[in-house]
């Protein structure tokens, strides 16, 4: 409520993965026209999902960010934080899906939680492919896991669409940005890039 205190906000946009604020939302419509994000907005792409209802607010608004900043152009967003999600909009500009996996430190703490004797390991990348002790072994199982994940992603799409961009957001993607010798675009606000791309189409 700060921002709109300060500035003259003449509209506003809500994204969220929890339940809605409607305290909040109220307050801002005093200010501001509001916009709620969801799947039935206007779009500058097409969205070929088979439940859209049920997709995340935060990859509608990654991939509205890549398509925003790649026109025409196949693209994967990486978001890395609690969990992973890996996402692809094709170069016609459609939202074609994408996956959902554990991120680096659900891994790690999932491996002690749910072990009687595996202890928590902090997130650290080993030059050696193969631990040499079990913390290595917990480090590289989640850290390179990731990675291969992602190398895995990027040959699979490349077989099949050709060129593609590589974009790394959320997080944790710092960390993982420098382990990629391919050319990788880390971009940490692209998910609000996304978010105003939205908003400027629904205003």
């Amino acid at each position: 409520m700060a921002i709109i205190k300060t500035y003259d906000v003449s509209h506003t946009i809500i994204s969220s993965t929890r339940h809605l604020n409607k305290e909040l939302i109220q307050k801002l419509k005093r200010k501001s026209k509001v916009i709620v994000l969801d799947h039935t907005l206007n779009f500058s792409f097409k969205i070929k999902y088979q439940t859209p209802e049920t997709l995340g607010r935060d990859r509608i608004a990654g991939i509205a960010g890549a398509w925003a900043n790649f026109r025409k152009q196949n693209s994967l967003l990486a978001d890395l934080g609690t969990c992973n999600t890996y996402d692809f909009i094709s170069a016609q500009g459609i939202y074609l899906g994408g996956n959902i996996a554990p991120g680096l430190n659900m891994r790690l703490k999932a491996m002690d939680t749910f072990t009687d004797k595996l202890p928590y390991a902090a997130p650290k990348n080993h030059d050696h492919l193969l631990g040499m002790t079990t913390t290595e072994a917990l480090q590289n199982g989640a850290v390179k896991g990731i990675i291969l994940e992602i190398e895995g992603y990027i040959r699979n799409l490349k077989r099949e669409f050709g060129t593609i961009n590589v974009i790394l957001t959320g997080g944790d993607s710092a960390f993982f940005a420098k382990h990629f010798k391919k050319r990788i675009f880390a971009e940490p606000n692209i998910v609000l890039q996304g978010l105003n791309d939205i908003l400027n189409r629904n205003s």
